[in-house]
């Protein structure tokens, strides 16, 4: 068996990782491709179902923006709105 070296390949791709730009777009391609699995998954099984697990990502989204205050823009009044029924988050204690 003949030995390979791939410190050329790895020092191409260090620079590369580091990078959040191509982070991001390594991320989203396997959140799309992730996805589609799920969404192909989730529609052999009963559309009740699909509907339970949509709702479910929506309040732990809905959750996440409630305690982070990273919504969108266009959703903000709502937020706003939603975030007097919601828990606050806990304070952060600094040692």
């Amino acid at each position: 068996m003949k030995h390979v070296d791939l410190a050329p390949l790895w020092h191409v791709l260090r620079p590369l990782l580091t990078e959040h730009g191509f982070l991001t777009i390594i991320c989203g391609f396997l959140v799309v491709m992730m996805t589609l699995s799920f969404y192909r998954f989730l529609r052999s099984i009963n559309p009740a179902l699909v509907g339970f697990v949509l709702l479910l990502v929506v309040f732990i989204l809905v959750l996440h923006w409630s305690q982070t205050r990273t919504e969108p823009a266009l959703l903000k009044p709502a937020m706003d709105w939603v975030v007097r029924y919601m828990p606050s988050a806990a304070p952060v204690y600094q040692h």
